[in-house]
């Protein structure tokens, strides 16, 4: 079974007065500029993509010298389908970086923020803080957000997973709604979950615009509760470490276009020497330290590894089924350059490094709406991998 189905997720407080929604919205508001407060910045930049972008000192994260990553292995391409790194808005040889021994953090517009809900929803893995109760609660939380899936798990010990992720575009109906490709590293289930997730997302409410972008995200205790080294969003909490000076949390990414150009992001995700190490294309992009997690989470290692699409219908609000897009919007057997992919899927099988192909079990929640078409026979080019999405509105 998943671990997604005992979730159950809280609607919005039903709330006619309009200041108490307006001091909701300045709360989060303030959290980013308390956040911005605390960093020694350096100096500021603006990436090719429009990124604003804040270099501080990368010890200042840290009590002591940052630690160091694994080493890097090669990159993989597919002559017969060829294609882009998606991760690229501070690789353009124009673009002004900060100083050495700074690294890249995201600074939001938050005037552009307008979320709706409390802090602690902004800060979940939205839109609305998920609640846990009792499989005989005579009186469950009502649902306000229906997480929707096409996705591929393994329940496997592993210390970390590798694959590209396909990156595009997609419609998105409501602001509070979200649609994203990523991976889940993951131990435990129930209240006791635990995961380090990384991917692309688009998704109004927690960017400010309708672009995709790099998203990481950590829960130590099941999506309950989030904040400073509970989880969350990117470097809107504390735990992330930043280390690379090319990708960085929150940072735009390249969208493919249907028949012409793809862009993927190679993502991997190791642990190392006491961290969990993320990856991304040809540099190792930071940390979340195992510390944050439990013994009997992802302290010493990962239970579950996990590709796929997700998106959120608000349909506590909106009653009827989302137009919300999954990847390209296309369903999987359009094939290459018109659906979304996932490739060259694999989990680290030992602590030495070991790398083995995924052989998945693939979860649809609807496949009129979102499905999925997997090959793990590991015989082409794209090794295991899996094509993904689709239009929604069912």
């Amino acid at each position: 079974m998943s671990r997604f189905a005992h979730q159950k997720f809280a609607g919005p407080e039903v709330d006619g007065d309009l200041k108490a929604a307006a001091e909701r919205l300045e709360e989060i508001r303030q959290h980013h500029l308390d956040l911005y407060a605390r960093r020694d910045v350096v100096t500021q930049t603006t990436s090719a993509a429009g990124d604003r972008v804040d270099w501080v000192p990368v010890e200042s994260q840290v009590d002591g010298a940052p630690a160091e990553p694994p080493t890097l292995n090669g990159i993989e391409q597919d002559p017969a389908r060829p294609t882009r790194a998606a991760a690229r808005a501070l690789r353009a040889p124009e673009v002004e970086k900060g100083p050495p021994g700074t690294v890249p953090v995201m600074r939001k517009n938050i005037d552009q923020l307008r979320p709706v809900g409390t802090l602690q929803d902004y800060l979940a893995k939205g839109p609305y803080r998920p609640e846990f109760t009792p499989p005989d609660d005579p009186h469950p939380p009502a649902i306000g957000a229906e997480h929707k899936y096409a996705h591929a798990y393994q329940f496997v010990t592993n210390y970390g997973t590798e694959a590209y992720i396909n990156t595009w575009k997609p419609y998105v109906q409501w602001s509070n709604e979200f649609s994203l490709g990523q991976l889940w590293t993951v131990r435990g289930s129930g209240a006791a979950l635990q995961t380090l997730e990384v991917g692309a997302q688009t998704y109004k409410d927690l960017n400010g615009d309708w672009e995709p972008h790099l998203f990481i995200f950590y829960t130590t205790n099941a999506y309950s509760q989030s904040g400073d080294n509970l989880g969350g969003y990117n470097t809107d909490v504390r735990g992330w470490v930043q280390v690379g000076t090319s990708s960085f949390p929150g940072m735009r990414v390249a969208e493919s276009i249907a028949g012409g150009d793809q862009y993927d992001l190679l993502i991997k995700v190791q642990l190392y020497q006491g961290n969990w190490w993320v990856r991304i294309g040809a540099e190792w992009m930071g940390y979340y330290p195992a510390s944050l997690y439990s013994d009997t989470g992802l302290r010493t290692m990962a239970d579950q590894v996990d590709w796929g699409g997700e998106i959120v219908d608000d349909s506590a609000n909106h009653p009827e089924p989302t137009s919300t897009a999954m990847g390209s919007g296309t369903l999987p057997g359009a094939g290459w350059t018109h659906a979304a992919y996932m490739r060259n899927l694999t989990y680290q099988s030992d602590a030495n490094g070991t790398m083995v192909g995924i052989q998945g079990v693939p979860q649809v929640t609807n496949a009129a709406a979102y499905d999925i078409w997997t090959d793990f026979s590991g015989t082409s080019g794209w090794g295991s991998y899996f094509y993904w999405g689709g239009p929604g509105g069912v």
